[in-house]
């Protein structure tokens, strides 16, 4: 008995507190308190109206140019190709330049690549939709990509700007005397002149064993 007392009591106090919200009350216009009508915009005025007038009054008055700032510009330095061998100003100031290009060129892959993997998954369910629409997002990284790893593919991360410079140079040497890399040679009409190259001779009978990266294809 003494339970059952209990939880009435408990319930009749309950129902002292409940009150039923009717429609009429949430849609009713709200009226604010004397405190946000009149004493919040008085204690905002006060700190806003002295800085306002500072500004208008003071700062924007004083004649200067326009500058708008959206990052950092370095102004561009010589390459390493015109420096000296002992320039080691213009050697630093190359070798600065080099890595924050290779800052820039890695956020822009990054970049491409994360509009990949999201348009791949707004059209996962649908693979027509994928290959239609994300088409121009492959293509936009994978050119990317494909210029990021000639300019610095297979340098460590303390590379600088010289070891680039003397990967340039081999890719270039090696692109004068095979051809591009990757791509495929045609036999012409009178023979293979092909079959004479040295680097065909190492590849017909050493496989891709002593051969570098650049010739593995």
């Amino acid at each position: 008995m003494g339970h059952e007392n209990e939880h009435s009591e408990v319930h009749e106090h309950h129902n002292d507190h409940y009150f039923e919200v009717s429609r009429e009350d949430l849609f009713k216009p709200y009226k604010p308190s004397a405190i946000e009508k009149y004493v919040l915009p008085f204690l905002g005025k006060i700190f806003d109206v002295p800085v306002t007038l500072f500004k208008e009054q003071i700062v924007d008055r004083i004649p200067r140019k326009k500058f708008y700032y959206y990052h950092q510009r370095y102004p561009r330095v010589p390459e390493i190709d015109s420096c000296m061998v002992d320039d080691r100003v213009c050697i630093a100031e190359a070798n600065d330049q080099f890595t924050r290009d290779r800052y820039v060129d890695a956020n822009i892959v990054r970049i491409l690549r994360q509009r990949v993997d999201a348009c791949r998954k707004w059209y996962d369910r649908d693979y027509e939709d994928m290959e239609r629409f994300c088409a121009p997002y492959y293509k936009d990284h994978e050119e990317a990509a494909t210029n990021f790893y000639i300019k610095y593919g297979e340098l460590f991360y303390w590379s600088d700007v010289r070891d680039a410079f003397m990967k340039q140079k081999h890719r270039m040497l090696f692109e004068r005397d095979v051809g591009p890399i990757g791509a495929k040679k045609k036999s012409d009409e009178g023979g293979d002149k092909e079959a004479d190259n040295a680097i065909s001779f190492l590849r017909r009978f050493h496989g891709h064993v002593n051969l570098p990266k650049e010739l593995r294809f």
